[in-house]
């Protein structure tokens, strides 16, 4: 029979196996993480975000749920041969994301793959103005004219990306949502690209 002096030892080594294989890893435990960024748009207008999301753990990946907001400023210039017309929309969004990271291991220094999908309310304002187009409903001091139009309605948006994890819990993306609005305002474009770069940390 083993002494009780021989038992001791091998029960507190056994003990120790059992904690190390069931310890929680960053990989393994949900998290919280907060994101900031700045991008543009086709037509290089300016464009931020920021966001607030749960990550859920999945083996070697992730599912990322959060709130998003996003805003931006977008000009076009075009030219029928007669006028020159400027049109600005001004973008604010307000959305419930799902992103799902691919290859993310949090606690590693790697790159992962971004592919998501959001609802939420877009508000759109929306001008067009022309100095030599007196058409457009109100005039313009010098002459031209010009019209605008606003609305808000349900919009998704679609998100694809890459991404790089540090094990210090910084990540950077960079990422291009596309939004899609259901209530675009006058003239104003229901798709618009983006393309953002952004930094997020997890607690």
């Amino acid at each position: 029979m083993l002494k009780l002096s021989r038992i001791a030892p091998i029960a507190l080594g056994l003990a120790l196996l059992t904690t190390g294989a069931t310890a929680e890893t960053p990989a393994t435990v949900p998290a919280i993480g907060v994101r900031a960024g700045i991008g543009t748009d086709v037509s290089l207008g300016l464009a931020y975000g920021l966001g607030v999301n749960y990550r859920i753990p999945v083996p070697s990946n992730a599912l990322e749920i959060g709130i998003m907001l996003f805003g931006g400023s977008y000009n076009e210039e075009t030219d029928n041969g007669f006028n020159r017309y400027e049109e600005n929309t001004d973008l604010f969004v307000f959305a419930l994301m799902a992103n799902y990271l691919l290859n993310y291991v949090p606690g590693q220094d790697r790159p992962y793959f971004i592919t998501g999908f959001g609802l939420g309310s877009v508000n759109m304002t929306w001008e067009e103005r022309s100095t030599t187009d007196p058409s457009l409903g109100t005039p313009l001091p010098g002459g031209g004219s010009f019209q605008e139009d606003d609305g808000s309605g349900g919009g998704t948006i679609f998100n694809f990306g890459i991404g790089y994890t540090f094990s210090s819990g910084l990540d950077l993306r960079a990422e291009t949502p596309i939004i899609i609005s259901f209530a675009a305002p006058g003239e104003a474009s229901a798709v618009v690209p983006a393309l953002t770069v952004t930094a997020g940390y997890r607690f």
